[in-house]
């Protein structure tokens, strides 16, 4: 039952860090950073009912799967965030919500992000036409980065 309620309220609140978001950068003078979510990436079993479920909840509208994104079916949100959902790409992978945030300079995020005590999963890896990701874990989280 846990897992059942977790899931909604999960993905309910990576929608909401969605809409409020804006852009990427340091605090302003009012101590509020403009940092925005670029990606986030829904990894699951039937994506086909996630996308449906998403859809009738949401009222997003999922097109087809994108190579350069591991074969995500991607919707747009509210504010130019996108969401993207696929099957696992490999067994070992577990059911998630990735969030990626939109950086200007992925390389001294991924610097700045191992100085914090990060541990980095994935390096900057260049995607296609969509840009560049990284992933670094911290307490047990993965944190993506993303930059165009």
């Amino acid at each position: 039952m846990i897992r059942r309620t977790m899931w909604p309220c999960t993905l309910a609140t990576a929608l909401v860090v969605l809409t409020g978001c804006h852009t990427t950068s340091v605090p302003n003078r009012e101590g509020r950073s403009d940092t925005r979510v670029h990606y986030l990436e829904i990894v699951c079993g039937d994506v086909d009912e996630q996308c449906a479920a998403m859809e009738r909840v949401h009222g997003l509208s999922f097109g087809p799967g994108v190579a350069d994104l591991g074969g995500a079916r991607v919707a747009e949100a509210p504010g130019g965030s996108r969401i993207g959902v696929r099957a696992p790409l490999a067994a070992h992978e577990p059911p998630i919500i990735r969030t990626y945030l939109a950086v200007d300079d992925i390389a001294k995020a991924v610097m700045e992000a191992e100085a914090a005590g990060a541990m980095i999963a994935y390096p900057p890896t260049e995607q296609g036409d969509t840009g560049t990701w990284a992933i670094y874990m911290l307490g047990g989280v993965q944190v993506g980065l993303w930059q165009r």
